[in-house]
C-alpha cells in the first residue's frame, strides 16, 4: 500500500546536490547517458566525495522527517465487510512480532530523534513537503515548532543514528 499524498515536493537543491544525484543516475545508467553540455556529462568532477553515504552529508536520499507521518498499521476494508490488517512490515495480527510494543516504541522514539536531528542540521525551513490533513506543508516551522523538533534530538539522544 502507498500514500500518494506522502511523496514529498517541492525540494530545493542546491548545486553540488543537483551533481551527486546526477552522479548517481550516471552511474546506475546501463549504457548511455545524455547531456545538453559537455561538462555535465562529468559530475564527478564536481561533487566533494563519491561515496554514495557521504552524499549531500549522509541526508542527500533522505526525505525531511518533520513532513513524514510515522505509521504502525494499514487497515483494508472490503466492500463484502471483510477487513485484512497489516504492520509496517507486512504481518499480520496473529504473526510473531505483530504487536512489539517494545519494538514500536523505539521506532517512534528513533523517528523523532531524526526529526529533531534533522531540524538542526537543516533548520526551520523544510526541504520537502507533503500533504496533511488535506493542505500542503508549511515550507518553513514557526519558532516555537522548530524549538520543538530541536528538544527531540535530545529527549531522544538514545536513539539517534550512529554513523
Amino acid at each position: 500500500m502507498f500514500n500518494f499524498m506522502q511523496i514529498q515536493t517541492g525540494r530545493k537543491l542546491s548545486d553540488i546536490e543537483v551533481n551527486e544525484i546526477n552522479f548517481v543516475v550516471k552511474m546506475r545508467s546501463y549504457r548511455y547517458i545524455a547531456a545538453a553540455k559537455k561538462d555535465w556529462l562529468y559530475p564527478e568532477k564536481m561533487i566533494p566525495t563519491q561515496y554514495w553515504n557521504k552524499l549531500g552529508n549522509g541526508y542527500l536520499f533522505m526525505p525531511d522527517p518533520r513532513s513524514v507521518s510515522f505509521s504502525s498499521e494499514i487497515v483494508i476494508g472490503y466492500k463484502d465487510k471483510r477487513a485484512d490488517w497489516f504492520d509496517a512490515y507486512g504481518r499480520k495480527p496473529w504473526q510473531s512480532g505483530y504487536d512489539d510494543k517494545k519494538q514500536h516504541e523505539e521506532e517512534w522514539e528513533t523517528f523523532h530523534a531524526f526529526q529533531g536531528e534533522y531540524a538542526r542540521v537543516f533548520g526551520p525551513k523544510r526541504r520537502g513537503l507533503s500533504y496533511e490533513f488535506g493542505r500542503l506543508d508549511n515550507e518553513e516551522d514557526s519558532p516555537d515548532y522548530h524549538a520543538y523538533h530541536l528538544k527531540l534530538e535530545h529527549k531522544y539522544k538514545k536513539n539517534r543514528y550512529k554513523q
